[in-house]
């Protein structure tokens, strides 16, 4: 029996050991501590969620503009409503984000995906209390598709403005 304890123990201080020799966590705000060691990796662990589980977190996906176009379209408008309800009696951070298909120059593009995000923030502004809220209104152009393809399809996916709100 002590033959095995003691077999355990070894093999457990060797495990323990060799992750220590092989993996040291260190975070940036602690690596001053460890002046004498060679760090090279941080725990991930440490870094906190910018969002906490207690926290309501609503997305809404507005997905019918039409080419070249930044209009709310009925189906739109009820997603946002429904949004609206949602998020109407708690306070928090909105982000917008808004996007188009592959067709139009890199700067047209940009400029038509900000109008996006615009009308979105706009119609969002003019029904809740915006002083409960923060916006963000990011613009991606034709940079974050959802769908990698060439077709009609593809580009009605990817002409959408995407709507997160953040509980504060």
């Amino acid at each position: 029996m002590k033959v095995f304890l003691r077999t355990v123990c070894i093999t457990l201080l060797l495990t323990l050991m060799a992750g220590c020799v092989t993996d040291t966590y260190v975070s940036d705000e602690n690596i001053d501590k460890f002046d004498d060691l060679s760090v090279k990796k941080f725990l991930i662990a440490e870094i906190q969620p910018t969002v906490e589980p207690e926290k309501k977190i609503y997305l809404s996906l507005v997905s019918h503009f039409d080419f070249d176009k930044s209009i709310l379209k009925p189906e739109d408008i009820a997603e946002l409503d429904d949004f609206i309800a949602k998020v109407i009696n708690l306070k928090g951070h909105i982000v917008i984000a808004g996007h188009t298909d592959y067709q139009g120059s890199d700067d047209y593009n940009e400029k038509l995906s900000f109008r996006r995000s615009t009308v979105i923030q706009q119609y969002l502004a003019a029904r809740i209390p915006v002083e409960n809220y923060t916006f963000e209104v990011a613009y991606f152009g034709e940079n974050n598709p959802i769908v990698k393809a060439h077709s009609l399809k593809a580009n009605a996916l990817n002409r959408r403005g995407i709507v997160i709100f953040t509980q504060a």
